[in-house]
């Protein structure tokens, strides 16, 4: 055993082997690969750019010319709208004309019926609590024309028009009806009250006096009432006020006619 050898281990036996790193480099170029060409890049570019451009230039002309419909659509809309407030403007004058007497300015009778029934209208909604109606006929009206002239009478009519006119309130309606023929719609209004306004008209009216060259013309009228209200009638509203106007007409005169006669005694 003791002249036995050990087996030994050479000193290059245990160091594994060594390999060098590795070392970055460019992938080799695929078989058949072209190096890109800058120029042609740069024309590509080119054409991309003048393509689109055409087409901005094509989309602002599509543009412009929308713009320019659109422009015209509205100035002929803006046009369409300024006739249609004209015309509106011309048919309420037409209306007006239709409606107005033309010397007083008041309401003629074709605007008062109309005046008369809308506000009979609202009665029956429950929207007002009624009125009264005012029929007024002058006084020897036929005398002024006569005397002093027509011109005179013309003149006679806007005073008694004017008076009417401040007498009333914005809601009410004064109106010729013909010759010296006035009525007023006293609406939404009780009777109570609006018979003293009547009164206070008619005491008005009976103290006018119409200054004509030099001379001065008394006025009178003669008053006739009817309160309206709810499923009234207006030709049996405008009979009745008539009714009462023709019997205070003859009341007048018969107590004119009895003045004369006992100035007439007096001075006999």
């Amino acid at each position: 055993m003791a002249n036995e050898m050990i087996p030994t281990i050479g000193k290059h036996e245990f160091l594994l082997p060594v390999t060098q790193p590795p070392i970055n480099r460019p992938l080799a170029r695929p078989a058949g690969a072209t190096k890109p060409n800058l120029r042609n890049w740069l024309e590509e570019a080119a054409t991309l750019i003048e393509k689109h451009s055409h087409e901005i230039s094509g989309w602002n002309r599509k543009m412009g010319a929308t713009l320019a419909h659109l422009k015209y659509a509205y100035d002929t809309l803006s046009f369409a709208e300024a006739e249609i407030v004209s015309l509106q403007s011309r048919v309420t004058i037409l209306e007006n004309l239709t409606t107005t007497d033309d010397l007083t300015n008041l309401k003629n009778r074709r605007g008062f019926y109309e005046a008369f029934r809308h506000e009979i209208d609202v009665c029956n909604r429950m929207k007002t609590v009624g009125g009264l109606l005012v029929m007024i006929d002058l006084d020897n009206f036929k005398s002024v024309n006569d005397t002093y002239g027509h011109q005179a009478g013309d003149a006679a009519l806007k005073l008694v028009a004017r008076t009417l006119s401040g007498e009333i309130r914005k809601s009410d309606v004064a109106a010729r009806l013909g010759g010296d023929e006035f009525v007023l719609l006293l609406s939404n209004t009780t009777k109570e009250k609006a018979v003293s306004r009547a009164q206070m008209i008619s005491w008005q009216l009976n103290n006018l006096s119409l200054a004509w060259n030099g001379d001065i013309i008394p006025l009178q009228a003669s008053i006739g009432l009817k309160e309206f209200g709810a499923n009234d009638r207006i030709e049996d509203i405008m009979q009745s006020a008539d009714d009462t106007m023709y019997a205070n007409k003859s009341e007048r005169k018969l107590d004119l006619a009895q003045d004369i006669i006992q100035s007439i005694a007096i001075n006999s």
